[in-house]
């Protein structure tokens, strides 16, 4: 009768994984009819059923970041709404990037993990957490601040945790404090909330953030070692996901996504390194269009250069970068174009933006800020920006970088100053760029 069970469990398991799937795609169908970012991004991930997780988790693995969720948990153990609300948890553990965002040295794991639910599940609303949730309430007597980093609410956690083990030793008679000093004797006053971070560390579980690659050690959800490699990469692919999903909706949207978010987007999008070495390759490029300036200083007469006291020669360099905003550009080529943007302006250089497809679309100085509503979506014409450079009045610049996918109809007008192409495909045939240097971006 023994293989006759096991058939019925196997039929049973396998008819649960099937609901729990069939659960996990109507939940993010859900999220993304009520709050499309979160959807785009869960969407776009590697999902898995499973038993290898308690609860639910997100794990990084050499395919990149995954959804798993324990199919019992999943559809006996939560009702519809706690469902968006434990995916929609694990969607802001990957967006605030605490899968690699590495603790302090030696730090405390539990503590790292109840600090990173902290931050999350203020931001769950206005779906239910479970009753297990953690949230600011939990320590009703301590001084927990709303919207504070992980680092600020695991050092807070870990003057609590002292504070306990400190009580706890006095009990016993023992005259050690646990392992160091308190700084502050806040924490010594909040007895609740002492003895709620007692329950929470007892626990087998909290969460399962142990596929996290700073919570985890060196391996990934395999259980295989992960090398710091690896983990720079997985890091380029998390931040990727999350700018798709927020480039995936419509920019009518974007004003509906949480404020915290927005500012973990511009995070995400200004660090982001660019593929060229900007101040090495508009050094050689353009050397001689540098212009001088004289500019207030509190310095003494420049012998170098025989300025007034008062004065120094600042080199300057005015670039205009055209962006082609044609239909043939999709959206990761234009999050190419905003990371090299942001190069060129780091490097020194004074950015004016041009956004052309078939005609100039907008002109605009680039101040460090994301690309935001980029105009265009026709034909591809190199001519409009061209002619638009030869008929500017307000100065010239030093340098033209056409950032293109290069297919388009031969240029037939050339601008005053140098002209650079960066392509973002390989093209067969460079011949119709008759004029300026090529230079082709390495693939993401």
């Amino acid at each position: 009768m023994a293989p006759l069970l096991d058939t019925k469990d196997a039929k049973a398991k396998a008819k649960d994984v099937a609901k729990a799937t069939h659960e996990l795609g109507r939940t993010i169908v859900t999220l993304l009819l009520k709050e499309p970012f979160y959807g785009h991004l869960l969407g776009g991930l590697v999902r898995r059923v499973s038993e290898d997780v308690p609860t639910a988790a997100v794990a990084l693995t050499s395919r990149g970041p995954e959804l798993i969720v324990n199919p019992l948990f999943f559809i006996k153990e939560l009702n519809t709404k706690e469902r968006v609300a434990v995916i929609k948890h694990e969607a802001l553990h990957i967006i605030f990037r605490h899968l690699y965002r590495k603790p302090k040295k030696n730090a405390d794991l539990k503590l790292f993990n109840i600090a990173a639910d902290l931050v999350v599940n203020q931001l769950i609303a206005p779906w239910p957490l479970p009753e297990t949730g953690v949230t600011l309430k939990t320590f009703p007597d301590y001084d927990l601040r709303p919207d504070q980093t992980v680092e600020w609410y695991y050092d807070k956690l870990f003057k609590l945790k002292k504070a306990a083990l400190k009580q706890n030793n006095a009990q016993s008679g023992n005259d050690g404090d646990g392992g160091g000093s308190i700084d502050s004797g806040e924490a010594e006053n909040a007895p609740q909330s002492m003895e709620a971070l007692k329950r929470m560390i007892d626990q087998t579980s909290h969460g399962d953030h142990s596929l996290w690659a700073a919570c985890g050690g060196d391996e990934g959800a395999n259980g295989e070692p992960m090398s710091q490699t690896l983990i720079d990469a997985l890091e380029v692919d998390i931040e990727r996901h999350i700018i798709r999903a927020r480039n995936r909706m419509p920019v009518s949207q974007w004003g509906s996504i949480p404020l915290d978010i927005q500012t973990e987007l511009q995070s995400i999008e200004q660090n982001r390194k660019p593929k060229v070495d900007w101040r090495r390759t508009l050094r050689l490029f353009a050397n001689s269009g540098y212009r001088t300036s004289l500019v207030p200083t509190n310095r003494r007469m420049s012998k170098r250069f025989n300025t007034f006291p008062g004065t120094r020669v600042k080199r300057e360099k005015r670039v205009a970068v055209v962006i082609d905003t044609s239909g043939s550009i999709a959206m990761d080529q234009l999050e190419l174009f905003s990371a090299e943007i942001h190069g060129i302006w780091r490097s020194g250089a004074d950015v004016h933006i041009i956004e052309c497809d078939a005609s100039v679309q907008r002109t605009y100085p680039y101040k460090g800020k994301p690309l935001d509503n980029v105009q265009g979506g026709g034909g591809t014409s190199f001519d409009p920006a061209f002619e638009w450079l030869k008929n500017m009045r307000n100065g010239r610049f030093d340098a033209c970088i056409y950032l293109t996918d290069g297919m388009a109809s031969a240029p037939t007008i050339r601008p005053r100053c140098p002209v650079m192409w960066v392509l973002t495909d390989q093209l067969s045939s460079t011949e119709h760029l008759k004029y300026g240097r090529i230079i082709t971006l390495p693939p993401t």
